[in-house]
């Protein structure tokens, strides 16, 4: 009987030696697996977007591919490409115009408004999203979260500032290469600020059609 037991025992302790080591792998692969498939697809489930006016519209540009993306439920879905980056499509007179109006400025992470009315601009030092008239008078500033902002757009009815922010080293290092990157806007009236899109290492140029 004693040696029944001990036998069982022995067969009990093997299969949890091989079935743990076994199952931490899967957990493993797994995990990795879900976040190769979840940078390589955009997927997003977060909703917090519903809540802008006129997301729909926002288009999100993959450099390399040239592909164009929109927001949806799961995630980013391709709406077709586009040879030109963001850059090369801003009317030159309009940037040269933009560029005479705010010699005080020194950043070169800014956008005006359409009506030409306001400027919304980033200083990393403050950390802050700044909104002034084009005379530098301080109407709004917002506080940013993470590490640095890369792009700052106004939307079509100046209701909203979309802009891209970086965390760095998200993986226990300083690093530029592990980056997690956000798309964010900001309701100019309330300064309420809202997660549209974000993952690990999601390049994209944004602008608001």
């Amino acid at each position: 009987m004693f040696y029944k037991r001990k036998q069982k025992k022995l067969r009990i302790i093997k299969i949890a030696g091989i079935a743990l080591p076994a199952l931490v792998l899967v957990v493993v692969v797994g995990g990795l697996s879900f976040s190769i498939l979840r940078g390589g697809l955009h997927l997003d489930f977060s909703q917090e977007y519903r809540q802008v006016d006129g997301v729909e519209k926002i288009r999100f540009r993959e450099n390399r591919y040239h592909k164009m993306y929109a927001r949806t439920f799961w995630g980013l879905c391709p709406v077709g490409k586009n040879e030109n980056s963001q850059s090369k499509l801003q009317d030159v007179k309009k940037a040269e115009d933009e560029e005479a109006g705010i010699t005080w400025l020194d950043t070169d992470v800014y956008d005006v408004s359409e009506t030409r009315e306001r400027i919304a601009w980033y200083d990393w030092e403050e950390e802050k999203i700044f909104l002034e008239d084009l005379e530098g008078e301080m109407l709004c500033s917002y506080d940013m979260q993470y590490d640095t902002v890369e792009r700052i757009v106004f939307s079509p009815d100046d209701k909203y500032i979309l802009f891209y922010e970086k965390e760095y080293g998200v993986n226990g290092g300083y690093s530029t290469d592990e980056e997690y990157c956000y798309y964010r806007v900001i309701d100019i009236e309330t300064g309420k600020q809202y997660t549209i899109y974000a993952g690990y290492r999601q390049w994209f140029e944004v602008y608001w059609e």
